[in-house]
């Protein structure tokens, strides 16, 4: 039941990705990384943070009010009326359906974290001295809200690596026409498939590819990319880089490349705000932020790479100085001066890292206040 309810899930949200490329057109290349991000999910709900977290007593019942909260919010905004507006009818009458047949977020999301193993994302961006990348100064465009004719380029990869067969997601085919709207540039009987994806819809030209990948460990890849770079991705979720992937670790891993930083630059140059310090985006060359378990204990790592040794300890200086000033101003038997005290700050060539050890039972107080308030406040609504 559990699995036939994820496949669900999942073809419903294969119509969703389908129809979000609406808004996400696709190039080719091989543009350098400017963010990946890699989360152990299933091996997370193992970690520290997590078990700490489900045993606080305001979590079921935040848990509770929550999925209750979204299960109202859910069938409020996805009526049918409002499906049919965005999604093309047969696709919004069988989403309704779906959302009818007693599907709830609460078992959504455990059939999620029980198949889901991991996620990983990868975007790239073309930046060179002369020129800022389009992808990098769309994503600027939407965050300050203008939308109007935005075309946002997805170059990279999404891929779900999970315990169910992809293939089986392929119902959603039936909402397109076959060597019309899609072909199949792969597709091994009961293996890997790899589908393209052509069409108009609202007026734009969609053109994207997923595929499904048989790993060798009895798990599989469930890939989104370009077609210039799909297959390569399938290789390397096969017996490439991915492939030797560990998931198994409670991990959570974001990492910003150095193209993102010389943006960030630029664009605060262009702006006439490089002054009072803002300059030192230009001086970072790549921020790893991880939250994982150290000898069983939750923590979360932040690590910079400067471009030169005094840059890091210019901004170790500044960070610890930072933190001092944030003690001298809080009372001494104060619960947030024992999380401040928690936080250590360390240089080493030009590597500056700051770590947080996630164990602090004031921090734990704070979360359960934050817990206890999130619930009164929903059910208030």
């Amino acid at each position: 039941m559990t699995k036939r309810l994820f496949v669900s899930v999942w073809a419903i949200l294969m119509v969703l990705l389908t129809v979000y490329f609406a808004s996400v057109s696709t190039v080719a290349g091989a543009e350098p990384t400017i963010i990946s991000y890699q989360d152990n999910f299933k091996a997370f709900t193992s970690s520290d943070f997590v078990k700490r977290l489900t045993a606080l007593p305001e979590w079921e019942p935040f848990f509770e009010v929550f999925t209750q909260t979204c299960d109202r919010a859910i069938d409020k905004e996805l009526s049918r009326e409002n499906l049919r507006r965005k999604l093309p009818e047969p696709v919004a009458d069988d989403l309704r359906s779906f959302l009818e047949s007693g599907i709830s977020t609460q078992k959504g999301i455990e059939t999620v974290f029980q198949h889901l193993e991991a996620i990983v994302f990868k975007l790239q961006a073309d930046f060179d001295d002369d020129e800022i990348d389009e992808n990098l100064q769309d994503i600027t465009d939407l965050l300050q809200g203008r939308k109007k004719d935005l075309e946002l380029e997805f170059d990279g990869l999404l891929a779900f690596v999970i315990d169910v067969n992809p293939r089986s997601f392929l119902s959603f085919l039936k909402y397109f026409r076959e060597k019309t709207d899609y072909q199949f540039l792969r597709g091994e009987p009961n293996g890997d498939f790899v589908l393209k994806f052509d069409f108009e819809f609202h007026d734009r030209d969609i053109e994207f590819c997923c595929a499904g990948i048989k790993l060798n460990t009895g798990r599989y890849a469930l890939l989104f990319s370009d077609e210039d770079q799909i297959a390569r991705y399938g290789e390397l979720f096969k017996t490439g880089r991915y492939s030797e992937m560990d998931t198994t670790q409670p991990k959570k891993e974001l990492v910003l490349e150095e193209t993102c930083f010389l943006f960030l630059d630029r664009q605060l140059k262009r702006a006439k705000l490089d002054a009072n310090g803002t300059e030192f985006f230009g001086k970072i060359k790549k921020v790893k932020a991880t939250l994982h378990d150290v000898d069983g204990i939750s923590q979360l790592e932040i690590t910079a790479v400067m471009r030169t040794d005094n840059d890091a300890r210019a901004v170790r200086d500044l960070l610890t100085g930072l933190l001092a000033f944030a003690q001298l101003n809080i009372a001494e038997n104060s619960p947030e001066r024992g999380l401040l005290q928690a936080v250590r700050i360390d240089a080493a060539g030009t590597d500056i890292s700051v770590t947080a050890k996630l164990d602090n039972p004031e921090l734990w107080k704070q979360i359960a206040k934050v817990l206890q308030h999130s619930t009164e406040k929903m059910k208030n609504r």
